[in-house]
C-alpha cells in the first residue's frame, strides 16, 4: 500500500492534540493522486480559483489520518478499561465545514463524548475537531467498539507508568506495588461513598506514615454520561460529602487540620485520618489527571509530613515535569494555596466556594 502523502512524517503531539501540520499544494496533489482522484482543483490554483477559492483545495478525506492519530490518544487511555488496538469501529461520521486549503495549518483535537457498557464489551463516542487559524474545518464522530477487557487497576498502573505522567509519588507506589486499589461503583450515588469509606477506612487502620512511603488509595468509578470538569466537580463534592456524613457519626475531624474547606489549613479526614485528594477523569484540562474513568486518589497527610524537607524537593520536581513534559505547572496549584479547591483538578474561579459543610463530630473522651 502507498505511503499516505497527506502527513510525510507523524506530527507533534500534545495531550489529546495533533499537530500542527501545514498544509501544502504538493501534499494536497500527491494525497489526490494516491486516492485516485482528477479534480484539478486539487492541482492548479486557477482551477480552485475559479470554483471560488483562494488556493488549491484537498479532497474531503485529506484529514482522516490527523483525526485518527488524535482519536487513538483517547483510546490509548483504555475508556472503561478496555484495550482498543483491535476494537471495531462501529461508525465513523465527518462533517465537512469548509474545503481544506493549501496554506492551512491544521491541528486535530479528540475528546472522549461517551463510554458504556454495551453489547458485552465497552463503547466509546470520539470526537475529533480539526482546526485551522480560522476555525473547524472538520469534525469527526467515531463509535468504537472494543471486547477486549482491562482490569481498571490495569488501566490506572498503564496510565501511572507512562513517561509523561508527573507523579514521581504516583509512580513510586505502582513500582513497589503500594497502590490500593478498589473499584466502588457511582461516584457521587449513596452506595459508592459508601464502599468508598468502608474500603479507605480499612486501609487507613493498616496505614503507617514512612519516609520511605509511597502508598496511596485509589478508588475508581464506573464512567459518567457527562464527563465536563464541573459535572465531574459536582460528583466528587457529593462524594465525599456523603463520606463524610456517615464517617463523622464515628470520628472526629483530624485535629492537625482545619475542617472549614476555605482554610489553607484543610485537608479531608476519614478516621480522623487528613488526606489530600487528586480527581482523575476523561474529561480533565491538565494530562496527568486525564484518566479513562472516574477516580479519586487518597494520599495522606501524614504521609507527607514523614518526608520533611523531601516532600518539597518532590514536589518541585513533579512541577518541573509538568512544565517540561505539558507546557507549564499546574495553574491551581500555583494561584491557590486553598487545598480544597485542587481536588476536583479544575481551575476554579476567584470567587468559586466549595460546596462541602462540616459536620458536627462526636465528643471524644
Amino acid at each position: 500500500m502507498a505511503a499516505d502523502p497527506s502527513q510525510t512524517a507523524d506530527p507533534p503531539q500534545t495531550a489529546d492534540t495533533v499537530g500542527p501540520v501545514e498544509v501544502t499544494r504538493e501534499r494536497i496533489a500527491e494525497f489526490a493522486d494516491a486516492i485516485g482522484d482528477p479534480n484539478p482543483a486539487y492541482r492548479c490554483p486557477e482551477a480552485a480559483r475559479a470554483l471560488g477559492h483562494t488556493d488549491v483545495i484537498a479532497p474531503p478525506t485529506f484529514a482522516v489520518r490527523l483525526a485518527a492519530q488524535a482519536e487513538a490518544l483517547v483510546l490509548a487511555r483504555h475508556p472503561l478499561g478496555h484495550d482498543y488496538t483491535s476494537a471495531v469501529h462501529l461508525s465513523q461520521d465527518y462533517r465537512h465545514l469548509r474545503p481544506i486549503r493549501s496554506g492551512d495549518v491544521l491541528t486535530a483535537e479528540a475528546r472522549l463524548v461517551q463510554a458504556r457498557e454495551a453489547m458485552d464489551g465497552a463503547l466509546a463516542t470520539v470526537e475529533v475537531e480539526v482546526t485551522a487559524a480560522d476555525g473547524p474545518v472538520t469534525v469527526s464522530t467515531a463509535r468504537v467498539l472494543s471486547r477486549e477487557r482491562r482490569t481498571p487497576y490495569e488501566a490506572l498502573a498503564e496510565f501511572v507508568g507512562r513517561d509523561d505522567f508527573v507523579c514521581l509519588g504516583a509512580k513510586a507506589a505502582v513500582r513497589r506495588e503500594s497502590l490500593v486499589h478498589h473499584h466502588c461503583g457511582e461516584l457521587g450515588g449513596e452506595e459508592g461513598a459508601a464502599h468508598t469509606l468502608t474500603r479507605l477506612t480499612e486501609f487507613l487502620a493498616a496505614f503507617e506514615p514512612s519516609p520511605r512511603s509511597f502508598t496511596s488509595f485509589v478508588a475508581t468509578f464506573d464512567s459518567l454520561p457527562d464527563i465536563t470538569e464541573e459535572t465531574f466537580e459536582e460528583r466528587v463534592w457529593r462524594h465525599l460529602q456523603t463520606m463524610h456524613d456517615e464517617d463523622s457519626r464515628h470520628h472526629a475531624w483530624s485535629d492537625l487540620y482545619d475542617s472549614d474547606p476555605a482554610s489553607r489549613r484543610f485537608a479531608f479526614s476519614v478516621a480522623g485520618h487528613p488526606l489530600f485528594v487528586v480527581g482523575l477523569h476523561p474529561g480533565a484540562s491538565r494530562p496527568s489527571r486525564r484518566f479513562g474513568m472516574p477516580a479519586l486518589v487518597f494520599n495522606s497527610h501524614l504521609q507527607f509530613n514523614a518526608l520533611g524537607r523531601d516532600f518539597f524537593k518532590l514536589r518541585k520536581k513533579i512541577r518541573q515535569r509538568d512544565h517540561t513534559f505539558h507546557g507549564s505547572a499546574n495553574p491551581s496549584l500555583l494561584t491557590y494555596r486553598d487545598e480544597a479547591r485542587h481536588y476536583s483538578g479544575r481551575m476554579t474561579e476567584p470567587e468559586w466556594s466549595c460546596p462541602f459543610t462540616p459536620r458536627q463530630s462526636p465528643s471524644v473522651p
